[in-house]
């Protein structure tokens, strides 16, 4: 069965809005309904400290993730969006150079090092962008990983064949 190529670009477009507006959504629903934000709040837990100090707020309460989580997580779903506006010649230039995740990486890497350190406190904004930076790139990665594990992709004759 083949599945169209726009299947997997709105399921990622519906899942990462999904959590993006659930970062958001959290503090918006604390005074509504408790009950709800408290399990957003400990449904992003595993995935982020959720430190106060490098949080941003909204309506006076903390947002789901703090602020490097909130840029890596707009910056994917950003991304996502724009993904198929992108040239085939871009995409192909993108996907083709894995050594990109770590580049775009160095920055995040570097800010968290010296924060660990002691050594510098970045703001929230730094904290963001290096998290959005990284971010940007993993779509193109994403897509081409979906595009390589469909059964459609597979050539018929990979299957293995025991000789008699």
């Amino acid at each position: 069965m083949k599945v169209s190529k726009y299947f997997w670009w709105s399921v990622t477009v519906l899942l990462s809005g999904t959590i993006l507006a659930g970062i958001l959504l959290a503090p918006w629903l604390l005074a509504r309904r408790p009950a709800i934000s408290g399990l957003i709040y400990a449904l992003y837990s595993p995935f982020c400290h959720q430190q106060p100090v490098r949080s941003y707020f909204l309506a006076g309460h903390q947002l789901a993730v703090c602020s490097r989580c909130s840029g890596i997580y707009a910056s994917f779903f950003l991304s996502t969006l724009i993904y198929l506006f992108w040239g085939k010649k871009l995409k192909n230039w993108f996907e083709t150079r894995p050594t990109l995740i770590i580049i775009l990486a160095l920055p995040m890497g570097f800010d968290f090092l010296l924060n660990l350190l002691s050594l510098w406190d970045s703001p929230l904004f730094i904290k963001t962008m290096t998290g959005f930076i990284w971010s940007s790139c993993l779509p193109f990665f994403w897509f081409k990983a979906l595009r390589e594990l469909s059964p459609a992709s597979q050539p018929e004759d990979s299957v293995c064949k025991s000789s008699p």
